[in-house]
């Protein structure tokens, strides 16, 4: 979750609703508010999305097997300064804007994060955050409950590369199972931008909230990756 402010880049991925809403209205994933021109992303309680996930890549990819077709894909999605794809996909998909999601490009990279076989999976990943009170509101009100991720989620393993919202998401995967590891990979080898060294999280997985403080400065949220039923 991340506070999606709507302005010229944005609005065009947007369902037109909320483009002509006058006032503020809440939906199952989101809150909208007019006076600001944003939406706050809301902890999904089920998983919308796992009837539209295919996996059209092997379930299991060695780095020597990855084709150009997954360059590609990762490439795209990490190239966000030079393309609108990273938007595109995540704001669609926040908003649940499900007829003009790209559907075939959402699973080519979730079947990538999936299908990577990986060994080096850290105990713990950073991703800064720029929160509203609402949304902060939501992290506090599901302390100790489950949620699922509404869009990929970028990560990086280097505390001082974090962006320098107002907090921080802590993800553990020291008591992870394998199963559930199979929702993050590390892929800062094949970015753009390999100096962040990210790692993604893919739209759907499940995620416990473990804790939330304020530490003078900006909130820590600790979340554990955890598995499926």
């Amino acid at each position: 979750m991340n506070r999606c402010v709507i302005d010229a880049r944005t609005n065009r991925y947007l369902p037109k609703n909320i483009a002509a809403s006058t006032e503020n209205f809440d939906t199952e994933h989101y809150h909208y508010d007019h006076a600001t021109n944003s939406i706050d992303c809301k902890p999904l309680s089920n998983n919308p999305y796992h009837i539209y996930f295919r996996q059209v890549y092997p379930t299991t990819i060695n780095e020597h097997e990855l084709t150009d077709d997954m360059f590609d894909v990762i490439q795209s999605y990490t190239n966000s300064l030079s393309n609108e794809c990273y938007i595109k996909t995540n704001i669609n998909l926040l908003s649940a804007n499900y007829d003009d999601i790209d559907w075939i490009y959402v699973n080519k990279l979730r079947s990538l994060i999936r299908g990577l076989n990986q060994s080096n999976i850290k105990p713990i990943y950073y991703r800064g955050l720029t929160l509203s009170d609402k949304e902060i509101q939501y992290y506090l009100d599901k302390r100790n409950e489950y949620y699922y991720t509404n869009s990929f989620l970028s990560f990086t393993i280097d505390y001082a590369l974090v962006y320098a919202g107002n907090a921080i998401l802590l993800l553990k995967t020291e008591h992870t199972s394998e199963k559930a590891k199979k929702n993050l990979a590390n892929i800062w080898k094949w970015s753009v931008l390999m100096e962040e060294k990210e790692a993604l999280l893919a739209v759907g997985t499940k995620l416990k909230i473990l804790s939330v403080h304020y530490f003078g400065y900006k909130w820590q949220i600790e979340v554990e990756l955890v598995e499926d039923d």
